[in-house]
């Protein structure tokens, strides 16, 4: 993995990225690479910085210094629409959907936000075929094709992470940042999920924070271990289970 890694050039790369609020450092000093057709999963405890990170990849928070380029463009401090329509896509924590709405109208929307064509302000966008193409293609990647007319409200726990990753598959992503999918999932749909993010990984740079250990060294292609908003360690998950260092602070000491 480490070759293949030097072999491939970055879709998205970090130096030095860091920020503080006032006098505390959540991130300090973040130097990492997302490549395209590799699951980098960052882990590390509660307070490490993870997601103060992502949100300054994905635009929401500006970095106090530091670089972030994509695809060799400087990309650091731009917005959140900015960095969406340059191709960074990213799922939340918590659900981020429109409940009231159909399964299609959620994905049709994401689709609308970031298209950059001039569109006809009197034709309803529902009518737009493009637009529609891209909801349902996104709908089946993720396997929500048989559900598009159901409102969002109605769908299991489950089934709404799926939909939110196909809204941000629906902005045509070059990476994606998928921030805790797992979180209150049952068995059955973590395992439905677990299938459907290494198949994206192979078409997409993907970062993934998550605290499920288990899932996280079953799909990971490369790790980041992060303490005290720092990287602690990085690569391959055998290298990062083997490590000393890690075990001590993070695993509890166990291989």
């Amino acid at each position: 993995m480490a070759e293949a890694r030097a072999a491939s050039a970055p879709v998205l790369t970090t130096h030095e990225l860091t920020r503080r609020f006032g006098g505390l450092i959540a991130v300090s000093n973040v130097s990492l690479s997302l490549h395209q057709g590799e699951l980098h999963a960052v882990i590390g405890p509660n307070g490490a910085g993870k997601t103060t990170l992502v949100n300054m990849l994905s635009g929401q928070i500006r970095p106090t210094a530091g670089r972030i380029a994509l695809e060799g463009r400087e990309v650091a401090g731009e917005p959140v629409w900015r960095m969406t329509r340059l191709g960074v896509g990213r799922s939340f924590q918590r659900t981020n959907i429109f409940p009231s709405l159909s399964v299609e109208e959620n994905v049709r929307l994401a689709a609308q936000a970031v298209c950059k064509l001039r569109r006809n302000p009197f034709k309803p966008a529902r009518r737009e075929a493009d637009l529609i193409e891209k909801a349902h293609n996104a709908l089946q990647r993720v396997g929500l094709g048989g559900v598009t007319t159901r409102l969002a409200g109605t769908l299991s726990h489950g089934e709404q992470r799926q939909l939110e990753i196909a809204m941000t598959l629906a902005g045509d992503p070059k990476v994606l940042l998928l921030d805790e999918p797992l979180a209150g999932m049952g068995p059955e749909e973590s395992q439905r999920l677990t299938s459907l993010l290494k198949g994206l990984a192979r078409e997409h740079a993907v970062l993934l924070i998550e605290h499920d250990m288990d899932f996280v060294f079953a799909v990971a292609d490369w790790m980041t271990v992060m303490a005290e908003g720092a990287v602690l360690a990085e690569g391959t998950p055998a290298a990062i289970r083997a490590n000393a260092v890690v075990q001590e602070a993070y695993l509890g000491g166990h291989a």
